[in-house]
């Protein structure tokens, strides 16, 4: 028996401010919520929501109520936290990150939390889209530049390294570059410090303007996770930069640590401390 329940349940419906939503997120059915937060009234005797068709709002002593159990629940959580085994650990986790991080290197690390957690299962979204974490039921983002939504937390990542690459039937044609404001620029990220030409096929996705500078249109500036196995194949040269290249920010982005499962915030200490420089 889960006896902060009705706690946790309270305060989800308190800052969502709607109780399908709380429910969705706890994964239980509605009228469960509204069972849990009529007990708490009943037993405090006030009313800690007015609530109609259409809106839900705080009662001055709903507002009270809250920060007590905030301040309670987090004291039991850091007191908790002593006592649980990896062991118990289990669920599935939904990682979103970029198409070019799942590298060999970062696979490793997902296998190497694996080992110390066995029973919870990852399920990586690999796409450069950025995901509403909500609608797409995403648990843990790593995005690049910067972070999007201000509501969510967004811890910063070492930066990946950005490079110039062509292939080497375009460096034939078009090496030693002299006025780089003539050349076809890929730079789907927007990150280039210099000025290029429009390519006449250009993409703001990464996986594209990568195929786009394999097939020789151009020169592109892409993040080395993507772009180092076709460097390793020869099918891409590096190209020395006219001056400095930036680097991409990553960041790590979940919801407040109070509204998750504890599998979830495991795996963000996990990560922030093995991607620490």
């Amino acid at each position: 028996m889960n006896l902060l329940a009705p706690f946790n349940s309270f305060i989800l419906v308190a800052e969502c401010l709607n109780f399908s939503e709380a429910a969705r997120r706890l994964n239980v059915p509605r009228a469960t919520i509204s069972a849990r937060i009529n007990e708490l009234e009943k037993q405090l005797g006030v009313r800690l929501f007015l609530r109609n068709t259409r809106h839900v709002s705080l009662t001055p002593e709903g507002e009270q109520y809250l920060l007590a159990c905030k301040t309670a629940l987090n004291t039991l959580e850091a007191a908790g936290a002593q006592f649980t085994q990896a062991a118990t650990l289990a669920g599935a986790i939904r990682l979103s990150v970029p198409a070019s991080l799942p590298n060999a290197h970062f696979l490793s690390l997902l296998q190497s939390f694996h080992h110390k957690y066995p029973l919870i299962r990852i399920e990586l979204v690999s796409k450069d889209d950025v995901l509403d974490l909500a609608e797409h039921r995403i648990d843990i983002a790593i995005r690049g530049k910067d972070p999007v939504n201000t509501e969510l937390i967004a811890r910063p990542l070492p930066p990946a390294e950005m490079l110039l690459v062509a292939s080497p039937e375009w460096l034939e044609k078009h090496a030693p570059i002299s006025e780089w404001h003539n050349v076809e620029l890929h730079d789907p990220l927007g990150l280039s410090p210099f000025s290029g030409q429009n390519p006449a096929i250009r993409s703001s996705n990464l996986e594209q303007s990568l195929s786009l500078c394999l097939s020789g249109t151009g020169i592109a500036l892409l993040p080395l996770p993507l772009c180092q196995s076709s460097l390793q194949s020869s099918a891409l040269k590096a190209v020395p930069p006219p001056v400095p290249l930036p680097s991409l920010p990553l960041f790590l982005i979940y919801q407040q640590r109070r509204l998750l499962p504890q599998r979830v915030k495991v795996l963000i200490d996990f990560l922030l401390s093995a991607m620490r420089p």
